[in-house]
């Protein structure tokens, strides 16, 4: 097969793979190792889909009584320090 990427070097070369940073050649080889190695195009799949999730965890609000009870343990800790 003449595959120059393993699962190893495929899991290294991701940023540069989408980011068209990668020689054609190197492009094709990873693609080709995608298509037969389902670890490597699942660890893809949640790589692609980090910054939505980490955007969509950023957007969350804290409960309100969460956030009160929180600020009131910080307040008490602060006190006794």
């Amino acid at each position: 097969m003449g595959d120059m990427f393993r699962c190893k070097d495929s899991i290294h070369r991701l940023l540069e793979f989408l980011d068209g940073d990668l020689s054609p050649e190197e492009h094709a080889q990873l693609e080709e190792h995608l298509k037969w190695c389902p670890p490597c195009m699942e660890f893809l799949r949640s790589y692609k889909a980090t910054p939505g999730m980490c955007r969509k965890a950023l957007a969350a609000k804290m409960p309100e009584e969460l956030a009160n009870k929180l600020s009131e343990f910080l307040r008490n800790r602060i006190r006794k320090a």
